[in-house]
């Protein structure tokens, strides 16, 4: 057997629960674990993973082998797919709206809407997902570091607590400028000392 298997694994939350309109985790979030030359050992891998992951008995976790580097790069293809149109309409509405005060160190659930590829996406019917305001640009824009729920540990994922009743933590490879019209709701501040530890590990990125 040539070291060929691969692992993905995909955890489908929406496949066994009702998602509330504001759960702000993915709908399936697929990941990598290996490359194996025995496609027991791969097998055996994965079942190991499922195991120990602390969703894996309660949301039910799925798994794919894929043979090489090119199938691997189809991930994408195993999420359903995105309404855009549905998206462009709501942007639509968003775009006639006025724009919000804000205040730095701020939480909003932020329409952050539908995206190309690995760019994070908003959630439910009106594609919301929390986001902290680390900067403002006046009136009119600030800079959001998005929120998830993933437990993933990441060095660049920051955990910053209960945020409307669910661990969060704070995904910097997602920072972006958006306009105030996409600030929908404040949920509201974000601890000082959390802020500044986000503040400069976002500076650190630069």
């Amino acid at each position: 057997m040539s070291a060929n298997n691969y692992i993905q694994i995909k955890e489908t939350y929406l496949e066994t629960y009702d998602v509330s309109e504001r759960d702000y985790e993915s709908e399936g979030e697929i990941q990598a674990i290996g490359l194996f030359d025995s496609l027991i050992l791969a097998v055996k891998k994965a079942e190991a993973h499922i195991q120990k992951s602390e969703y894996g008995v309660e949301y039910g976790i799925r798994f794919s082998l894929l043979k090489d580097e090119d199938q691997l790069a189809t991930n994408r293809e195993l999420l359903p797919p995105k309404d855009f149109n549905r998206w462009n309409e709501l942007k639509k509405h968003t775009d006639e709206e006025e724009s919000r005060l804000y205040t730095v160190r701020e939480i909003w659930w932020c329409q952050l809407g539908l995206n190309i590829g690995s760019e994070l996406n908003g959630k439910g019917t009106n594609f919301l997902r929390p986001a902290i305001i680390l900067r403002g640009f006046g009136s009119d824009a600030c800079l959001v570091a998005p929120l998830t729920t993933s437990v993933r540990e990441h060095p660049l994922r920051l955990a910053v607590g209960i945020i409307d009743g669910s661990p969060a933590r704070v995904n910097l490879s997602q920072l972006r400028v958006v306009d105030t019209r996409r600030l929908v709701e404040k949920i509201g501040f974000l601890e000082q000392d959390i802020f500044t530890t986000i503040r400069k590990a976002a500076k650190d990125l630069l």
